[in-house]
């Protein structure tokens, strides 16, 4: 799988750890009766001649899912192509720690830096890994906006903005992402393993971010 990730930072302290659209289900199920497949069978050729990306959308874990790395997960995308798809989850976290030592961890020297930030579990790919979702106020060189007023960046320097008070309105560290290779993820949306949520940013920033996977699963787009 290519690397989606371009500062090769690592942290070294932290242990590896719409409402229903019913066009959106016509599309994916009349897809699956064309090919003449069971749902489960469908992701292994193509769903449709024009493929469906869910980049700046929530992914949100079935029930079913025993996998304890995602089970209850929600997942913001932060990329969804032909080539494979990338996440954050957005609900797991680790806990809050000293920007200093944050800085310390990456190799930054924190030069009497102040307040604390909650850190979170990613996901399991490059779990030393720093990626950031932050609001799209904050602009920096290697900041891209993903979907809205949320953006994505791995540049490790915006602790220093953080610390020096040019923070972004919210942001989120997650140690760690998830990853699909090419048609994967498409594959298993249609098998029920996970629904599609709007995402907002109450539900990637908000307080009580733990309980967010029972507040989005009523509003995901794919039935679960």
């Amino acid at each position: 799988m290519k690397s989606w990730y371009a500062t090769g930072l690592s942290f070294h302290e932290f242990p590896p750890v719409m409402q229903n659209r019913r066009n959106f289900v016509f599309v994916l199920l009349m897809a699956v009766v064309c090919l003449g497949q069971p749902p489960g069978l469908a992701g292994k050729t193509p769903v449709t001649e024009s493929p469906l990306y869910f980049a700046g959308e929530l992914l949100v874990a079935s029930p079913a899912i025993g996998d304890p790395r995602f089970r209850k997960s929600v997942i913001y995308l932060v990329k969804h192509n032909a080539e494979g798809a990338h996440g954050l989850i957005v609900n797991k976290i680790y806990g809050k720690e000293r920007i200093a030592k944050l800085m310390q961890g990456f190799g930054m020297d924190p030069q009497k830096a102040t307040g604390t930030l909650n850190v979170h579990f990613g996901g399991p790919v490059n779990p030393r890994g720093a990626f950031i979702l932050h609001t799209s106020d904050y602009k920096s060189a290697n900041s891209r906006n993903v979907g809205g007023t949320i953006s994505f960046t791995t540049d490790i320097g915006i602790l220093r903005s953080i610390a020096d008070g040019n923070s972004p309105r919210r942001v989120l560290l997650a140690l760690g992402y998830a990853g699909w290779k090419a048609g994967q993820l498409r594959y298993e949306v249609v098998r029920g393993d996970w629904s599609l949520a709007r995402a907002t940013e109450e539900r990637v920033f908000g307080d009580g971010r733990g309980d967010v996977w029972e507040r989005v699963v009523g509003s995901s787009q794919v039935p679960l």
